[in-house]
């Protein structure tokens, strides 16, 4: 294994490591785990499609369409929770997500414009 990977591997195992024995100390309570959690699905997802990726070729294709199938179930899923109530609008990022949005549809508008 390239030794930079391994590193990077290595310190993952460190990290969840460290995060396990505060569990079990008692210094993190089980509802701040949801964030870990979410990071480590993301990282195991992401590896995913980098092996994938890296299957089909070095062309970075097969890891942008990835991203974008991520972006649209993150999506869908956040507009099913606003459209049934379980999710509220009132956290802080509720804008900050929208002003990104706004920006993300105006450049995905431009960059689809200039494919065709």
């Amino acid at each position: 294994m390239d030794p930079a990977l391994s590193s990077q591997v290595d310190s993952i195992r460190l990290t969840l490591q460290a995060v396990e024995a505060q569990v079990g100390n008692g210094r993190i309570q089980k509802g701040a785990l949801d964030d870990l959690k979410s990071a480590v699905d993301e990282i195991r997802l992401r590896i995913w499609a980098i092996m994938s990726a890296a299957a089909e070729g070095s062309d970075g294709l097969a890891l942008q369409r990835f991203r974008l199938r991520r972006a649209i179930e993150s999506c869908d899923s956040l507009n099913q929770e606003l459209e049934d109530g379980t999710m509220s609008a009132r956290h802080r990022e509720a804008p900050i997500l929208q002003e990104s949005l706004t920006r993300l549809n105006e450049n995905l508008r431009k960059a689809i414009a200039d494919a065709h």
